[in-house]
């Protein structure tokens, strides 16, 4: 028995040694590079993050367009990135609703929004609505003109959720009518000459229908899974169909596929967007000697390959934008840069970045008519290319409640549009006899080439949940080859609008605007250049909820009663106001 402890005693003494010398062979020293931060990959921090919005006077967001609008400009606000939160099963939609208003210039409008909560597998919106306005306006010589609308949409919106993909389906109907008001000076008596054309045209023959009208339909169908780990394969995909005719007899249908994908593979990760997009237009026979149809087709095929590389400070993503246009307006084939990069300065402080990329600017005749409703309906409009854009900026936070964004870009183009009234001469083109030349109140395209500068620049300003400020500001510097001025085109647009929950009942919204001079083509002014003035758009609203149920909202429109026009001839509605109930339930 002694002997037996005797080994069991010699045993432990061993292994305490052999471990002992074992950990006398590890290296206990511990070397700091620097303090752990840890990030998330491909994010941007903001000072705050997406909320909801639970006014419930607000309709869920839907893709559609009224040709109402005040100032519209070109500006698009792009606040500095948010984080990318997968909405997957964050969305949640506001109540149901039915909302009903009426205001001056003969306006009533009503809306009807149905939806169904935040559920397990699905959501599900659904918007109807109507506005009409019968309002007179009065043109440049002091002639009273009536000035009408009539827009109608309705939309529906699906997502279904699997454990690892979201299925989407968006329905949409737009359908608007209105006249073509604008001031011309066309003489029914006098004959005129058609370019080409040595028989004279009685100017009675060139006066159009004085009224139009939309309508356009459309379907999307999307599919993405719901990754947001670098570390695994990302993708979605779209298709979409659409179809829109007007009351000239021009019907166009449309078809898209798009997608991308996003696969990593050690420290890099591999990315391609390709879309493939095509229209068909079908038009009537030409009408008298005014209007000259032309069937169009137009098919853009689009890839983009690209490699993203990851630092500690910093990201870069290197691609290619290679793409083809069979179009009957002209066939192209383009290839341009994709380079994006950007830099952590300070961290949650401020960050630069910049890079250089090209587009093709896809101007189908739907897209064109709503830009500018008073076109030409029988026009096609060539497709613009952007072979070439440099950009760089800045953006960060002065603090936890203020940020900001300020950048430049620098593009060359070709085949850039511009509107200018179409004109008739009292001569033919041969004659040496000098023309007289009418104008009318429907537009046509003039391109040129050239470069735009973009100076751009953001405040967002939260001093609280409940209000928010952001100011904006942009600067045009167009240089053209051969146009005197960029037609219709601002050289800057300001802009700060506000909104403030001041109390669980009362919401109030915001916003002034100044829209710069722009110059229209005019060949009885000196050197052929109108000015239309600047415009100060200061506008107005609230919600006031006396209930769950029951709100109160008004919106006071272009306070400062500013008279501006955004085409040539054709002035836009000046102080309005508008108001109504809502119920929700």
């Amino acid at each position: 028995m002694q002997n037996k402890y005797s080994f069991l005693i010699i045993a432990l003494l061993s292994l305490s040694f052999i471990e002992t010398k074992a950990q006398e062979k590890i290296n206990k020293d511990v070397k700091v590079v620097r303090e752990y931060t840890p990030t998330v990959s491909d994010a941007y921090k903001v000072n705050y993050m997406p909320e909801v919005d639970d006014s419930i006077t607000t309709r869920p967001t839907f893709n559609y367009r009224i040709l109402s609008t005040s100032i519209i400009t070109d500006y698009q606000p792009s606040l500095i990135t948010p984080a990318k939160i997968q909405t997957s099963r964050e969305q949640r939609l506001l109540k149901s609703y039915v909302k009903g208003g009426v205001g001056n210039y003969g306006t009533i409008l009503g809306e009807i929004g149905y939806n169904i909560l935040e559920s397990e597998p699905f959501l599900l919106g659904l918007n109807i609505g109507h506005t009409t306005s019968l309002s007179e306006l009065k043109l440049e010589d002091d002639t009273r003109v009536k000035a009408p609308f009539h827009d109608t949409w309705a939309n529906a919106a699906f997502k279904h959720f699997f454990d690892d993909k979201t299925l989407s389906v968006d329905l949409g109907f737009l359908h608007n009518m209105y006249k073509y008001y604008g001031m011309q000076t066309l003489d029914n008596e006098l004959p005129y000459f058609l370019p080409g054309s040595s028989v004279p045209t009685n100017g009675s023959q060139l006066q159009h229908d004085d009224s139009q009208r939309l309508s356009g339909f459309d379907i999307s169908v999307g599919l993405n899974n719901n990754t947001v780990d670098d570390r695994k394969t990302a993708y979605n995909a779209d298709f979409a169909f659409s179809s829109f005719g007007n009351l000239s007899g021009v019907n166009q249908n449309g078809i898209k596929l798009s997608g991308n994908i996003k696969h990593p593979v050690n420290n890099l990760i591999f990315g391609l967007d390709a879309k493939v997009e095509t229209y068909k237009n079908n038009v009537p026979d030409s009408i008298g000697p005014m209007f000259s149809f032309n069937e169009r087709s137009l098919t853009l095929i689009q890839a983009t390959p690209s490699v993203n590389f990851t630092f500690d400070n910093a990201s870069l993503k290197v691609g290619v934008l290679i793409g083809g246009q069979i179009d009957t307006e002209g066939d192209r084939f383009f290839v341009a840069p994709d380079i994006f990069g950007q830099l952590t300065v300070v961290e949650g402080i401020v960050s630069i970045y910049g890079g250089m990329d090209g587009n093709l600017s896809m101007n189908d005749y739907r897209s064109v008519i709503y830009d500018n409703p008073f076109i030409s309906p029988d026009i096609n409009v060539k497709s613009s290319l952007y072979g070439l854009n440099l950009f760089a900026g800045i953006e960060g936070n002065f603090s936890s409640s203020t940020s900001f964004s300020s950048g430049l870009e620098y593009s060359f183009f070709n085949d850039e549009h511009f509107f200018v009234n179409k004109y008739y001469s009292t001569q033919p083109e041969t004659s040496s006899v000098p023309a007289v030349l009418h104008y009318t109140n429907l537009f046509e395209p003039v391109y040129d080439d050239g470069t735009l500068l973009k100076v751009k620049g953001e405040l967002l300003f939260r001093p609280k949940q409940e209000l928010e400020l952001l100011l904006h500001g942009t600067y045009f510097g167009w240089n053209l080859d051969s146009e005197v001025a960029a037609w219709h085109k601002p050289e800057v647009e300001i802009g700060l609008k506000g909104d403030w929950d001041f109390n669980e009942h009362l919401t109030i919204k915001g916003g002034i605007s100044y829209l710069g001079k722009r110059k229209a083509f005019d060949l009885e002014a000196d050197n052929f250049q109108k000015t239309l003035d600047g415009v100060v758009d200061f506008n107005l609203g609230g919600d006031y909820r006396f209930s769950k149920q029951w709100s109160f909202w008004a919106n006071l429109n272009n306070i400062a009663a500013s008279k501006y026009y955004k085409w040539n001839g054709y002035p836009s509605q000046r102080f309005n106001v508008q108001a109504g109930i809502v119920y929700s339930f």
